[in-house]
């Protein structure tokens, strides 16, 4: 997750010598690692579910994030933004992305109450850079993208594996399909909540393009505080917050994951509250 900022609205000539190649950090392999880890944990039936089913889940969730970010800055640099490359936005590196804090610290807090998977990264972005009012918008539309993806393949392995209530609880593997059908859950809210087109949200950057310049700039004092409103809306307004949920939870249905598999998943998750 994450919402690429706007870092001037003059057009610069790319800087063609700051160019690197693509690199995959070793961060990053590591955060797969621990993912794989803990799938093959459950698939195999080996240790505690709950602790297989955290580092599965929030290993995913993480190695998503870093995709989700690394897709705003491949756009970027696509779209003509060549100081992405000198950045070091291309290498995968999730320290580039990551605040201590927003990143790490409170998505880890509010998954674990069986909250609201926040926002967790950043890439600075030069919109002025790219050609075309889509590439622009391709800017903020690549980030979700990547979490409709994980989400999409996530519920269609479910799905076919486990196509009813009965095929799901007597499999066995049931700990392994319920842990990736919450990934799924997570990776739909993510999805869904970037999506939402208020400023600040890649929603809204998809959007934004589009707008007359009056409108721009009449809606950008918003742009700092739009995620925090959001997240207000759906944190103290249960109406809200549970309207949120139900609808995540429809689309799982309407993609054919069995009832309640994600909620076995989440339960499971939070091991130390069993």
């Amino acid at each position: 997750m994450g919402f690429p900022g706007q870092r001037s609205n003059t057009r610069t000539s790319p800087n063609w010598g700051a160019t690197r190649q693509y690199k995959i950090s070793p961060v990053f392999l590591g955060i797969v690692a621990v993912t794989i880890t803990g799938g093959a944990a459950l698939w195999f039936g080996y240790g505690s579910v709950g602790i297989a089913t955290f580092l599965f889940v929030l290993g995913g969730y993480f190695t998503v994030l870093c995709l989700h970010e690394f897709g705003h800055a491949y756009m970027a640099h696509r779209a003509g933004d060549r100081d992405i490359a000198a950045r070091g936005y291309l290498d995968l590196n999730p320290m580039r992305y990551m605040n201590p804090l927003l990143s790490i610290i409170l998505p880890i807090f509010y998954l674990a109450i069986g909250g609201l998977p926040l926002p967790g990264g950043a890439v600075l972005v030069n919109r002025a850079a790219a050609r075309s009012k889509w590439q622009a918008s391709m800017i903020s539309a690549a980030g979700p993208l990547m979490n409709v993806v994980f989400a999409g393949l996530a519920m269609l392995a479910v799905g076919l594996a486990t196509p009813n209530d009965f095929a799901w609880s007597n499999s066995p593997h049931a700990s392994f399909w319920a842990g990736l059908s919450f990934f799924a859950w997570i990776q739909v809210a993510v999805a869904v909540l970037n999506l939402i087109p208020v400023p600040g949200l890649d929603g809204y950057g998809i959007i934004e393009p589009f707008l007359r310049y009056e409108t721009r700039r009449g809606l950008e004092p918003i742009r700092p505080y739009g995620i925090l409103l959001v997240l207000l809306l759906l944190v103290a307004i249960p109406p809200v917050r549970d309207g949120f949920s139900n609808a995540i939870d429809s689309i799982l249905t309407f993609f054919g994951q069995p009832a309640g598999v994600s909620g076995v998943g989440g339960y499971n998750f939070r091991f130390w509250q069993n």
